[in-house]
């Protein structure tokens, strides 16, 4: 960024976290939490970021923000004032990595396709384990459960993580990294370390996002090393019961953290079971 727009922005941006401290997103967050904004760019009186709620399973959402000589106006994904101001900042931000990530915005209205298209999260040919069956955030019990946990074949290991499909990828709070598909789909990726890949950076399919681990820099904790694997769909965490990934159908337990990965009759069931990845796309 110019660096004429630091000192412009700077009151803005910390606005940001006082403005939205208050405010809770659709999928509810727990009250106590306070949202981590991360800028991603500003252009022109503009500014994209992040805003993530902290918890076991983050919920983050785009925000915008606007100032002109009236003052500042702020809005968050999936809201109508969201949309107003994403269709104005969609000419501010042509062209750029800012253009591409608001795009992706499900507020837009393109809607996400049928098919999430996803991999599975790991170099192809390996099995890791399946350490944690659906389940969804904040220790609730209630639906969606649309987590799994993933660690390489020793429980103590530190394992490479690689993107399920490619994207746009944001960094929303510590050892969190998100992949926005561009068509309705995220996958959210936590408990990351060494992490490679920057905010705004666009990766394909299988890149090296880091490395397992039990940090919890956005909330939560981990009691060893894994990755924390989430899907949403325009915007929101989704049931994974039922969903491909990697050839593998997703089939949710009794409770939370159990259920099973099922594939041409083999079926590998948390917590442990042993998932080969085949390189094998959605339903493969």
């Amino acid at each position: 960024m110019p660096q004429r727009w630091v000192g412009r922005f700077a009151a803005v941006f910390a606005a940001i976290v006082v403005a939205f401290s208050t405010v809770q997103p659709a999928a509810a967050a727990p009250s106590n939490t306070q949202p981590v904004a991360v800028r991603f760019a500003a252009a022109n009186g503009w500014e994209i970021g992040t805003l993530a709620y902290p918890g076991e399973e983050p919920t983050v959402l785009l925000y915008l923000t606007r100032r002109t000589a009236d003052g500042v106006t702020l809005a968050t994904e999936g809201t109508a004032e969201f949309e107003a101001l994403a269709l104005e900042a969609g000419f501010a931000f042509a062209g750029t990595r800012a253009g591409d990530l608001l795009a992706t915005a499900d507020s837009l209205g393109a809607g996400a396709s049928a098919s999430a298209a996803l991999g599975l999260p790991w170099t192809d040919g390996y099995a890791w384990r399946l350490t944690g069956g659906p389940h969804n955030n904040y220790g609730k019990r209630k639906h969606p459960w649309s987590s799994l946990d993933f660690n390489g074949p020793d429980s103590g290991g530190s394992y490479m993580v690689r993107s399920a499909r490619g994207g746009i990828v944001t960094r929303p709070c510590a050892n969190l990294v998100q992949i926005r598909h561009g068509d309705g789909w995220t996958t959210s990726y936590y408990h990351l370390r060494n992490i490679q890949v920057r905010s705004g950076q666009s990766i394909g399919r299988g890149e090296l996002l880091g490395y397992t681990s039990t940090n919890a820099g956005c909330g939560g904790y981990a009691s060893g090393p894994h990755v924390h694997f989430s899907v949403l769909k325009n915007g929101s965490h989704v049931n994974l019961d039922g969903l491909a990934i990697g050839g593998w159908k997703i089939k949710e337990g009794p409770r939370q953290y159990y259920g099973c990965l099922v594939r041409n009759g083999s079926k590998k069931c948390a917590p442990g079971g042993s998932v080969y990845n085949s390189g094998a796309i959605g339903s493969g």
